[in-house]
């Protein structure tokens, strides 16, 4: 649908009508920088409403999109919490479920062999690994997205693994 002067003008009035009580009803469930960005996708969509010259828009009628948005945004949210959680169950399971290499003796030391790792890395397998946060716990952490810290844990993991395999053997 193309966007005609008259429907930009429309969307226009009703964004400097209604802009605040919309962003104001978004900010009570969500940060700032989300709130601004629902209310601000609520008169984009406006501008894709068929007939909306015909239609009287009320403020009530810009809060239920937005809460539709919201609603959205959380379902959409907690799917991909509910997959970062059972990705992370399962690794959790898998690593529990793996042989683990015996140390043929006392002195090979895991912290050594930690700390022979990038500090990224080292700290994407301390936290997920060792201490059993979540992907999404370590990624607000880093300031990364969840993927690089699984990407770093993965590199991580397998740079031990090769270590402790060259330990097992040279011992």
């Amino acid at each position: 649908m193309s966007v005609t002067p008259t429907r930009a003008n429309l969307v226009l009035e009703l964004f400097d009508a209604y802009y605040k009580r919309v962003f104001c009803f978004a900010r009570r469930s969500l940060a700032p920088a989300a709130a601004e960005d629902i209310a601000q996708e609520v008169f984009t969509r406006l501008l894709e409403v068929r007939r909306l010259d015909e239609m009287t828009i009320s403020c009530s009628y810009l809060i239920k999109i937005a809460d539709n948005l919201i609603k959205r945004q959380y379902h959409k949210n907690q799917r991909q919490n509910g997959y970062i959680d059972s990705a992370r169950d399962d690794a959790v399971r898998d690593l529990r479920n793996q042989q683990r290499p015996e140390p043929t003796s006392p002195d090979y030391d895991v912290d050594a062999a930690l700390a022979s790792l990038p500090s990224h890395e080292a700290d994407a397998v301390r936290m997920v690994v060792c201490e059993g946060l979540s992907y999404e716990e370590v990624s607000r952490s880093l300031g990364v997205p969840v993927s690089t810290v699984n990407n770093w844990k993965y590199r991580g993991i397998k740079k031990l693994q090769a270590a402790a395999a060259e330990y097992k053997h040279s011992a």
